[in-house]
């Protein structure tokens, strides 16, 4: 083992018997095939502005015959939103596409927060619809504009990458299982609205793009020279050329170096990950703190230092919404009047019969009659629970109902979704054969009589 506090560095040397070697990395985008996927259709933000009208009509002529159900946030963050939300409906349904409303019923200010309520929002409305793509209208102008924004954060220089054609769901557990897609984030603004144009299409200005309170419309009114934004995005593609891939190999590496129980937690094997590449590591510690926490926000990368020093030299953590025992054992934080970092604990839910849901990030259940779910905190009902460490009990879920109590099994009335966000996190999002990551720019750009500017996905 490394001595105290060391990190390791080494390459893996896989020997008979050592964890498998992972495949090879690829940037390609993993294809659905046709079991894996209900009736085509599509979903689109869509708020009726210049870049998403644009989306809107590039995917009726791309993709003829595939239905599209446009998704209209009202914010209510303006007195005049709701009747906005109302006109872009009228356009999205006057353009073949079946519009939906969605209302954020607690408001907040700032861009932030409007921007994870609408994910909230466009998720759930996918998964009620059945849709598992949702379409975005960012152009590359929205890409410059967020890679000036984070370079003035003077973050580390794998955070300067912004809006990849193909991604997950930045929400969960609401956007488990939907893939977003960018298919004009290659095409420069200003292409869009001289094809707008040429048309003859309307389009609505948004009053809040010329608020300069926010970042990103000062931004805005600024451009950059040509030349400065395009070194700006080389820069961006060489970082994100040098960041590893993730693959099928890794989530195997995670489930040779350890074993999750059925009651939620994970015991690694002695030694485990200890010649994992300096490299991958980062990311495997930062995908399995999300999978065992549950927690909405990703961990940082650097959130997986001091966790695998710990884990190297058989000491307690607790962190990032997990807890790590000096043995290795790795479950959610216990702590059963709030998370030691700040996060308040999950409080009981009550699920009625038919009714899907998740509790606290981690397990799914569907409800066939009334019940009630909470963690385990300080009880000892005598449903196994001894079987977990100690430390570690308060974390487990109950589940009330009228047939009694029972502890959350894999093998139970529900499931873990620990592998489901693995998979989210470390593998290229999947897409149905129809959509393909290859041609779906092409495409999108056919249909307007547009050029990408940067095709590279």
């Amino acid at each position: 083992m490394p001595a105290s506090g060391q990190f390791p560095a080494r390459i893996p040397q896989c020997q008979p018997g050592c964890a498998p070697a992972r495949r090879a990395r690829t940037h390609a985008h993993r294809v659905l095939g046709a079991a894996d996927v209900n009736a085509p259709r599509l979903a689109l933000g869509f708020s009726g502005g210049g870049d998403s009208t644009a989306l809107l009509i590039a995917l009726r002529e791309g993709w003829p015959g595939i239905p599209v159900h446009a998704l209209i946030v009202d914010h209510r963050l303006r007195p005049d939103s709701t009747r906005e939300a109302a006109l872009a409906a009228e356009r999205a349904r006057a353009m073949g596409a079946e519009p939906h409303i969605l209302t954020w019923d607690q408001p907040r200010p700032g861009q932030g927060a409007a921007r994870l309520a609408r994910h909230r929002l466009m998720a759930q409305a996918c998964r009620a619809l059945g849709v598992k793509i949702l379409c975005l209208g960012h152009t590359l102008d929205d890409r410059v504009e967020t890679l000036r924004m984070r370079q003035a954060r003077g973050g580390p220089e794998h955070t300067l990458t912004a809006m990849a054609p193909v991604s997950i769901s930045p929400v969960w557990p609401e956007g488990r299982g939907l893939t977003i897609v960018r298919p004009l984030v290659g095409v420069w603004r200003g292409a869009l609205r001289s094809a707008l144009a040429r048309r003859g299409a309307e389009w609505i200005e948004d009053p809040s793009n010329e608020d300069r309170r926010y970042e990103r419309v000062r931004l805005r009114q600024t451009p950059l020279p040509v030349h400065e934004a395009s070194a700006l995005l080389e820069r961006a593609d060489d970082i994100q050329g040098f960041i590893p891939d993730m693959g099928e190999g890794d989530i195997e590496l995670i489930e040779w170096s350890g074993q999750f129980s059925d009651t939620g937690w994970y015991q690694f094997r002695n030694g485990a990950m200890y010649e994992t590449s300096r490299h991958v590591l980062p990311m495997i510690g930062q995908a399995m703190l999300a999978a065992m926490s549950g927690s909405p926000a990703l961990a940082p990368l650097r959130a997986s230092r001091p966790f695998f020093t710990a884990l190297f030299n058989a000491r307690a953590f607790t962190g990032y919404g997990v807890h790590l025992t000096a043995s290795g054992a790795l479950g959610r934080d216990p702590g059963a009047a709030g998370r030691a970092d700040g996060v308040t604990a999950a409080p009981p839910v009550e699920v009625q019969a038919g009714q899907t849901l998740v509790f606290d990030g981690r397990y799914e259940i569907t409800a066939k009659a009334p019940l009630t779910l909470s963690l385990l905190g300080a009880r000892r009902p005598g449903l196994g629970e001894d079987g977990a460490p100690a430390v570690l009990r308060p974390s487990l879920i109950l589940i009330e109902g009228q047939d009694g109590a029972e502890l959350a099994r894999a093998d139970g009335p529900g499931r873990w979704l620990w592998r489901e966000r693995l998979n989210n996190l470390m593998l290229s999002p999947a897409l149905p054969a129809w959509f393909d990551a290859r041609t779906m720019q092409a495409r999108a750009c056919a249909a307007l009589a547009v050029t990408a500017a940067r095709t590279n996905i």
